[in-house]
Formats: structure tokens, sequence, C-alpha cells
């Protein structure tokens, strides 16, 4: 039997407060994941909800990994995990190479067998294009790494330019100061001058 959680199990199971919890359990749903309703239309949580709340939280802790981005990739790695899950359940037609190479249904087979041999190379197809989608994905947030410290990089120049820029202007009001020091103290001399 699968074990039920309340929002308030969760969000200790994840050390989140409910507004967190909340706010990751929309942000999956506008992404297409479906969150157990009770009939109040309260969410409820299972065991796969809980691991992919958790998965979110791994990966929305990468560096360069904003929320949104962290959603995508939680909700590509659900649909591997679903299609290995019927991959693993699909039981393999048996066949045999025929002269051209071309796998062949033993005799005996029947349609239905033929159909999960086709549901079993569809599914494959989608795991590759799965599997595409994910290097596009890290090719992309390396990109993003590489951009983020490049413009790191020249924040640091300009902070640098600034607290230059900065030093300057104190040694620049320090030598007004000692200019005006300096003719006020030439003014005086000749005040006392006059005088005498």
């Amino acid at each position: 039997m699968t074990v039920k959680y309340s929002p308030a199990d969760v969000q200790e199971l994840l050390q989140v407060d409910s507004n967190t919890l909340r706010k990751y359990a929309t942000l999956l749903e506008g992404h297409g994941y479906h969150v157990h309703r009770n009939n109040r239309g309260h969410r409820c949580y299972y065991e796969n909800d809980v691991i992919t709340l958790r998965k979110l939280i791994d990966f929305s802790k990468q560096e360069g990994m904003p929320l949104e981005q962290a959603a995508e990739a939680v909700m590509v790695w659900v649909s591997q995990e679903s299609k290995a899950a019927v991959v693993t359940e699909v039981v393999p037609v048996e066949t045999t190479i025929d002269q051209d190479k071309e796998l062949v249904p033993i005799e005996g087979t029947n349609d239905k067998d033929m159909e999960h041999d086709s549901h079993h190379a569809e599914l494959l197809e989608r795991i590759e294009h799965l599997e595409q989608i994910n290097l596009d994905l890290i090719k992309h947030l390396k990109e993003k790494a590489i951009s983020e410290a490049k413009q790191e990089e020249k924040l640091n120049e300009i902070m640098k330019y600034v607290k230059r820029a900065e030093q300057l202007e104190e040694e620049r009001y320090k030598v007004i100061e000692e200019t005006k020091r300096q003719i006020a103290a030439t003014r005086q001399k000749r005040w006392w001058q006059w005088w005498k």
C-alpha cells in the first residue's frame, strides 16, 4: 500500500515551510506534474511526490540553476524515470535474425507481442530524445556558467575602477584642503606683515 503524506509531513521531511512547499508544488504543477488532491481540493503527497520535490530542491541548489530551470530539469528526470519503469515492465518479443540481419518474430508470436515490440522501440526513441535534451540542458548550463563568470569578472573590474576613482577623489580632496591651508597661511602672514 502506498503511503500518503500530509503537507505538514512533507514540510518536516524536506525541512521547508508551508509557503515554500506550496510554491514548489505550484511550480511543478505549472510544468505538468500531477500533485494529488483530496475531495476538498487540498494537496496530498505520496512517496514519489516527496522524491520529486527533494530532486527539485537538489537541482535548485546547483550553482547557476534558477528555480524555473530546476523545475524543467525535474520534469525531464520524472519522464525518464517513468519511461524506465515502463521499459522494465515490457516483455521482450522472441525474435530470430533472418539472412538480411533483420529481427523477425518467431512463429507463434501474436499481434500483442508485436505491439509490445513496437512500443518498446518507441520508448527507446523517446529516451534517446530525452538524453539529447539533457545534453543540451547541460551544454546550456555550462554556457550560462561561463557567461556569468565573465560578467562577474567585468563587475570586479568595474569595482576596481570605482575604488580607484574613489581613492583619486580622496587624494584630490586632500590636495584641495592642503592648498586651502597654504593659501590661508599665506594670507595670514600677509595680514601680520601689513601691521608691521
